[in-house]
């Protein structure tokens, strides 16, 4: 008996580090007071994954407590994060970023000192031109006007209106509606290739994901994307950074039916 009551206390920290190691999904979004926050980097330093804020500055990533996350984008100031673990319980994560804000030199003016009013502060200040160009005066009699024809008047020509001609104009319309319809092509849409699948997948992902995640030993991780790679990627837009989420869905759940396959 005082053998299994040993062997317990020696598994308990054990187990209780597994459960606290488990990831979970953070949902947050990332405010600021006065202008719209949109497409932001989020790294987790600790787990060596980033994902990208949708246009109205939500995001989703796999964490953990005590985990590091990383805010940054260009109009604002980087910000630190370490995830507690009541910030998993809130239904969206609110995050606060503040404004990069650029400082300009100080502007002084001398040798005037101002007394504070406009008018008679501005008759005192004089400024002068960095430098002067003369030109030339010129004589408008002797100038010479060229390129211009004689226009011979055509009695059957269409008159203008303003200047328009409404024929020329009715033609280029009927023109429009009379086009092949080569004129208008959708653009294709790129196609995702394998290659691209699978680097997209592995910057995206660490190690420890395919791992403890998706219960993948290390060489079964690239039959494991062969399995999951498929027209589904395409139609979805999954390798989009705004799709995030839905792109750990799919991986989570092509994991699962390639465990019971396997």
């Amino acid at each position: 008996m005082a053998k299994h009551i040993l062997l317990f206390l020696i598994f308990l920290p054990m187990l209780s580090f597994s459960q606290n190691e488990r990831l979970k999904i953070l949902r947050a979004i990332i405010v600021s007071d006065s202008i719209q926050v949109e497409r932001l980097s989020v790294v987790n330093v600790t787990a060596e994954t980033f994902t990208i804020t949708d246009d109205l500055g939500q995001f989703s990533i796999f964490a953990k407590e005590d985990d590091v996350l990383i805010i940054s984008g260009v109009a604002f100031d980087s910000k630190e994060i370490i995830l507690k673990n009541s910030d998993f319980k809130e239904m969206i994560f609110k995050i606060h970023v503040n404004i990069k804000v650029n400082q300009l030199d100080e502007v002084k003016i001398a040798p005037f000192k101002l007394s504070g009013d406009l008018v008679y502060d501005a008759k005192r200040i004089k400024l002068k031109p960095a430098f002067k160009v003369e030109l030339p005066k010129l004589d408008v009699s002797k100038l010479e006007i060229t390129g211009v024809s004689v226009r011979t008047v055509n009695m059957f020509e269409p008159k203008k209106m303003n200047g328009v001609d409404f024929i020329k104009v009715g033609g280029m319309v009927a023109d429009l509606f009379k086009g092949s319809s080569n004129t208008f092509k959708p653009i294709p849409e790129k196609i995702i290739t394998y290659e691209e699948f699978v680097t997209q997948t592995k910057v995206r992902f660490s190690t420890n994901f395919f791992k403890e995640t998706l219960k993948l030993d290390e060489d079964q991780i690239n039959l494991f994307l062969t399995y999951s790679f498929s027209n589904e990627i395409q139609a979805k837009k999954l390798l989009d950074p705004s799709n995030g989420l839905a792109f750990m869905e799919f991986m989570i759940a092509k994991s699962e039916e390639f465990h019971k396959k396997n």
